[in-house]
C-alpha cells in the first residue's frame, strides 16, 4: 500500500459529500488523497461494421477538468495542508476508480452519481466498487451526517468479517472511538440459549484474534441479539458514524456478487458504510 485514498467525483452532490469524507479521512490517516474522474464515451454503431468507442470532446474534457480543479480547492478547503492529485482517467468511472485504487489503502465513492433513478437503488459504480475494490471501499450517502463518532460492525466468524472487524478497531484507534460488535443468531424454538452462547462465543473469539491481529485497545460493546444480521446492524448504527461490514458472510461464493447482509447494510444505513473483503 502508498498511504493513499482514492475518491470518484462527477459533480453530482453524492460525489461531493464522499469528497468531503475521503479528505477528512486523508487528514486523519496523513495519506494523500488522489481525486479520480472517469471519462468514457459510449459506443457508437460504425456503418456497415462493428462498434467504436468516441473520443471525448473537447467540451467534455474541459468539463471534468473543470470539476476536478474544484474538487481539488474543495478537498484543500476541507482539509487545509493535504496532499492532493486529480486524475483524469479515460475510462467508465467504476473501472476507473478500480484501477485508480490497485494500490490506494481505501477507496471512497458517493451512493450514486449523475442520473441516477433517486433512491430506488445502489449506484452501479458504487454497487461494483465495493464488491470488487482491492481495498477497504467505503459508499458515502449525500446527507453529510457525522453521528456520535461510533464504529459498528457486524461479525459471523467468517474471514472476510474478521478483516472488518480489525479494520473497525484501527479506525477507532485513529478517531479516539467506541466500537460496537454485532451478533445475530436465528431462534430455533423458544429456546435461545444454545444458538445465544453459540454467538457469543462466535463474537468473543473474533474480537481477541482481532486485537491481537492490531493490538487495539479501543472500547468495545458487543450485541449479540436474535434477528437477521442487515437489520441488527442498521439499528446498532442508527447513530454511528462509519458501520463497517464484510463482503462476504459464511456461505458465500467469494468474488462474484456482494453478500446479502453486506448489500442490505449499503442500502439502509444512514451513514457511511465500509465494505471490507477478506
Amino acid at each position: 500500500m502508498s498511504n493513499v485514498i482514492v475518491v470518484g467525483v462527477d459533480g453530482s452532490p453524492d460525489s461531493g459529500a464522499a469528497l468531503d469524507w475521503a479528505a477528512a479521512e486523508a487528514r486523519l490517516r496523513g495519506a494523500a488523497l488522489h481525486v479520480v474522474y472517469g471519462l468514457w464515451m459510449p459506443m457508437a454503431a460504425v456503418p456497415f461494421g462493428g462498434a467504436a468507442v468516441l473520443p471525448p470532446s473537447d467540451e467534455l474534457r474541459a468539463y471534468a477538468t473543470e470539476i476536478l480543479d474544484t474538487a481539488l480547492q474543495r478537498a484543500k478547503e476541507t482539509a487545509p495542508g493535504l496532499d492532493v492529485d486529480t486524475l483524469l482517467i479515460l475510462r467508465p468511472p467504476a473501472e476507473a476508480l478500480l484501477e485508480a485504487a490497485k494500490d490506494a489503502d481505501l477507496v471512497v465513492t458517493g451512493t450514486r452519481g449523475l442520473g441516477t433513478i433517486g433512491s430506488i437503488v445502489l449506484g452501479s459504480v458504487s454497487g461494483r466498487l465495493a464488491t470488487h475494490a482491492p481495498c477497504p471501499a467505503v459508499v458515502v450517502p449525500p446527507e453529510g451526517r457525522h453521528g456520535d463518532g461510533s464504529i459498528v460492525v457486524g461479525v459471523d466468524g467468517s474471514a472476510p468479517a474478521d478483516a472488518a472487524l480489525r479494520f473497525a478497531l484501527t479506525e477507532a484507534g485513529r478517531r479516539s472511538a467506541r466500537v460496537v460488535v454485532v451478533g445475530a443468531y436465528r431462534m430455533r424454538g423458544n429456546t435461545p440459549a444454545p444458538e445465544l452462547q453459540e454467538t457469543e462465543a462466535l463474537v468473543d473469539a473474533a474480537l481477541e484474534r482481532a486485537r491481537a491481529a492490531t493490538g487495539a485497545t479501543a472500547d468495545v460493546t458487543t450485541v449479540v441479539e436474535p434477528g437477521d444480521p442487515a437489520d441488527l446492524i442498521v439499528q446498532a448504527a442508527a447513530d454511528a458514524s462509519l458501520v463497517v461490514v464484510g463482503s462476504r458472510g459464511r456461505g458465500g461464493v467469494r468474488g462474484i456478487l456482494l453478500g446479502s447482509t453486506s448489500r442490505a447494510v449499503l442500502h439502509q444505513a444512514a451513514g457511511p458504510v465500509a465494505v471490507v473483503h477478506g
